[in-house]
């Protein structure tokens, strides 16, 4: 019976042992898992630090894309008045030319006439 006993004492004590180091063993687990959510927590925080600077710079792009597309208006805009402006000189000039060729022949008749 002693050797029942103490067999039985052995094997308490190699359970209670065992369930020490388990203990330690969970308590590990534990903390990795506290430390794993932790730096979960801190990379969730920057993917939505990252998904704001995206929605921004979206908006940014938005904003700048209107506003070039309006300069391209008014761009295209001002060529149209550009050209008509050209045309327009391009017309005075060649009536100018014309007056001037006809105040020449008006000249050019005077003087023939005063002769």
């Amino acid at each position: 019976m002693n050797k029942t006993i103490g067999s039985l004492q052995e094997k308490i004590t190699r359970l209670v042992s065992e369930n020490t180091e388990m203990d330690g063993e969970v308590r590990n687990a534990q903390e990795n898992l506290r430390l794993s959510a932790n730096q979960n927590q801190k990379i969730m925080m920057e993917l939505n630090d990252y998904k704001q600077r995206i929605d921004q710079n979206n908006q940014e792009n938005t904003t700048l894309k209107t506003k070039i597309q309006k300069l391209i208006s008014e761009n295209t805009s001002l060529s149209g008045e550009v050209t008509n402006a050209q045309e327009a000189l391009r017309l005075s000039s060649a009536t100018q030319a014309k007056l001037q060729r006809e105040l020449k022949e008006m000249q050019d008749h005077i003087s023939s006439n005063n002769q």
